[in-house]
């Protein structure tokens, strides 16, 4: 008697669906195996499941999958195409990022020193089409204090926000002015400055880099600077935006990540959270170092984020912000795959 093969399955109870909090049930909800830990398996689960996993990412804000063998930056490509084949190549954000081995579309986080807190942003929200969804993996964890990829739901932290302090955002909007050498700075706290506009566009001929910004729809390019060969815009946005799907305001703009405050103050709020007397003493420092040269000389930030009237953002009004946003964040350590 032959004996018809049954067909793999790839139903949902085929995972393993929790939460970090279980009393919470907050993003982000978390799948991991509950019989096949295999690349190929989450592969094709992904694959037949991907509106589910899309709806989850809807209702929950973000979806960690942990616990699958992803052993390489192509692996990790490979699982994130499956469940979403469309993904962008181009990358014009502010951070130093490289491109990793064998993939087209994976980058490295951030080409910083490990101690340089990244503040919690919607990635490049100052951007006219920033990206609707962001893929993060770990193929190496970290032993040392740290290691984390703090999540926000920033459509809470619209809520949160005073409506006094939303309400001037919305009204006077925001300014932003952004600016890359074509020489990084390599002793600087401040990780646009660290970028090149040749690194940004991936070409050195201004033409082109005007042409590039053209095509993208993005503000005017102006060329500054003794030589003229420093790259800068400017515009204005708004500080919120309606979620394209359900419609709920969200607050979408990147003020504090590009406010001098900010480096200092994510070293006090690391500080306080691992109790690292390192961290204190690097706050310690940073602190010094930006009132000098921000606040007491006037040296701008590479991405400098004002109201739109040009007025500065004070610190107490950029520390409501940043503390609205630390109560909605959610932390938890990296584990490889």
């Amino acid at each position: 008697i032959n004996k018809m093969k049954e067909p793999k399955s790839f139903s949902l109870d085929k995972i393993n669906v929790s939460f970090l909090d279980q009393s919470k049930k907050t993003l982000p909800l978390v799948i991991s195996p509950r019989y096949d830990d295999a690349l190929d398996f989450i592969c094709e689960w992904l694959d037949h499941n991907r509106a589910w996993v899309e709806d989850q990412m809807l209702q929950y804000g973000a979806v960690l999958i942990r616990g699958f063998r992803i052993e390489s930056a192509s692996d990790f490509e490979r699982a994130t195409l499956a469940v979403q084949p469309n993904l962008c190549d181009q990358y014009r954000g502010t951070s130093p990022r490289r491109l990793m081995e064998n993939t087209k579309y994976a980058f490295s986080a951030a080409e910083v020193p490990t101690n340089y807190p990244i503040a919690q942003h919607l990635e490049m929200s100052f951007l006219k089409a920033p990206p609707r969804n962001l893929y993060f993996c770990c193929l190496q964890e970290s032993k040392a204090v740290g290691g984390e990829t703090s999540l926000c739901d920033f459509r809470k932290v619209y809520q949160d926000l005073s409506p006094s302090l939303r309400d001037k955002f919305v009204t006077k909007k925001i300014k932003y002015k952004r600016k890359h050498s074509k020489v990084g700075e390599k002793f600087t706290y401040d990780v646009g400055a660290m970028k090149t506009w040749i690194e940004l566009f991936d070409t050195s001929e201004k033409t082109k880099v005007e042409e590039i910004c053209q095509e993208e729809d993005a503000p005017m390019v102006q060329w500054v600077g003794p030589n003229k060969d420093t790259f800068m815009q400017e515009w204005m946005d708004d500080p919120c935006m309606l979620h394209p799907v359900t419609n709920e305001p969200v607050w979408f703009n990147h003020s504090q990540v590009f406010h001098w405050t900010t480096f200092p103050s994510e070293l006090w709020y690391a500080f306080c959270r691992v109790r690292d007397i390192h961290l204190l003493f690097h706050f310690l420092f940073v602190s010094i170092f930006s009132i000098i040269k921000y606040g007491l000389l006037g040296y701008k930030m590479a991405l400098d984020t004002t109201f739109g009237d040009g007025t500065p953002i004070t610190y107490h009004e950029m520390n409501e912000i940043r503390d609205t946003i630390h109560k909605n964040m959610v932390f938890s350590r990296w584990r490889k795959g």
